[in-house]
């Protein structure tokens, strides 16, 4: 087994990441608490084709309607795939990669992962989806600025108590440890960059996502906090309904987790002046070819990032929070009845897109989207 673990001192945190399973994360411990669930055992886990950790969806988020559709202006026939992974109505679900064994895994620093994949050097990939690119990920610790620094220090304190399922079993390397100042005003962080670079000669459909199960520890006592969105009508097969009515945009607000969640949302990304942010409000394709492999500066960067749409978890000791940085326009938020666990996922199209009309990425060009997890 290729097992890669990351780890960052500063914030003592560690992410295990199962190269050769998909290169899934299965564990994200941050001050010797897991972050993360499972559905099932962990051996059992990887030699399913179920989601759990933080899983990447690709090259399609959620489902499709159909095996075959066009896109990018080439014929697409996922059936080729005999392992292609199906929902319940037997519809394609979760793309491609979910246990894909054949990454290119590097490790450039103590604190970040990077996997690539070469699409068309693989027949299985390339035959079911005929598009080659070069797919990147990167997978990057750190420490952040807790935002709720100014909350009382045993409050703060309460943050880091406990102990969540998924356990690494040698908490040596990263025993717990009474907070000193600087780590009450600091959060840890999970960067997650994913890359399509169009540099084969040809158009790339965008359309993927990602799947993070954030564990909850008391759902009972645990508020959703949910950015601004607007609700896209799904038909009871999980399916958007392509000829519904827009619905109203709803403002930012927090809600009870105790309700069981499955639903798609389109992000607000207009501001509060209703300028603009990124490409929810224009087409995605106008947004796939203006983010194309741009330079921001680190001011701009900043405000981005405290501009971006942020979902939470509030857990009356644990603040966790989704931050769509950029590049996803798209939220799902999944939850069963009295799961421990709450999904926000980040997905650059709507369900079924590549069936319906998406955005490509023009042969040349490089687009990249980014979530941050953070834990205060």
């Amino acid at each position: 087994m290729d097992i890669r673990t990351i780890r960052c001192a500063k914030s003592q945190s560690q992410l295990v990441v199962h190269a050769d399973a998909g290169c899934v994360a299965t564990s994200w411990q941050v001050r010797g608490q897991e972050m993360l669930a499972l559905p099932v055992a962990l051996e059992e886990f990887l030699k399913s084709q179920k989601t759990g950790g933080i899983p990447l969806l690709y090259p399609y988020a959620n489902r499709l309607r159909a095996d075959h559709f066009t896109a990018a202006g080439k014929a697409v026939d996922l059936s080729r795939d005999a392992n292609l992974k199906r929902d319940a109505n037997g519809f394609p679900m979760h793309g491609l990669l979910i246990r894909w064994p054949d990454w290119v895994v590097t490790q450039p620093a103590p604190d970040e992962l990077q996997a690539s994949i070469v699409w068309g050097n693989h027949a299985p990939l390339f035959a079911a989806y005929p598009f080659a690119h070069t797919l990147r990920v990167r997978w990057k610790l750190g420490q952040g600025k807790n935002e709720n620094a100014n909350q009382p220090a045993d409050q703060i304190a309460g943050q880091i108590a406990g102990q969540g399922a998924n356990q690494i079993a040698d908490q040596s390397k990263h025993p717990q440890a009474n907070p000193s100042a600087d780590e009450l005003a600091s959060a840890s962080t999970l960067t997650v960059t994913t890359i399509i670079e169009a540099d084969k000669g040809q158009d790339v459909p965008v359309s993927f996502g990602w799947h993070p199960y954030l564990l909850l520890q008391d759902r009972s006592n645990t508020k959703l906090q949910l950015p601004a969105r607007r609700a896209i009508a799904l038909e009871q097969n999980g399916l958007p309904i392509s000829n519904a009515t827009p619905a109203p945009w709803l403002p930012r607000c927090t809600q009870s987790a105790v309700a069981p969640l499955d639903d798609l949302f389109e992000l607000d990304m207009r501001g509060a002046s209703g300028a603009e942010l990124g490409n929810a409000a224009a087409s995605q394709l106008d947004f796939i070819e203006k983010s194309a492999t741009s330079t921001m500066p680190k001011n701009t960067q900043a405000a981005a990032e405290k501009s971006a749409p942020t979902a939470a978890i509030i857990a009356p000791h644990q603040r966790v929070e989704m931050k769509f940085l950029n590049g996803y326009s798209y939220m799902q938020i999944y939850s069963p009845n009295g799961a421990n666990f709450v999904c926000f996922e980040p997905m650059t199209a709507s369900i079924s897109a590549l069936c319906d009309a998406a955005a490509f990425v023009k042969s040349g060009d490089t687009f990249t989207a980014a979530f941050e997890l953070r834990v205060a």
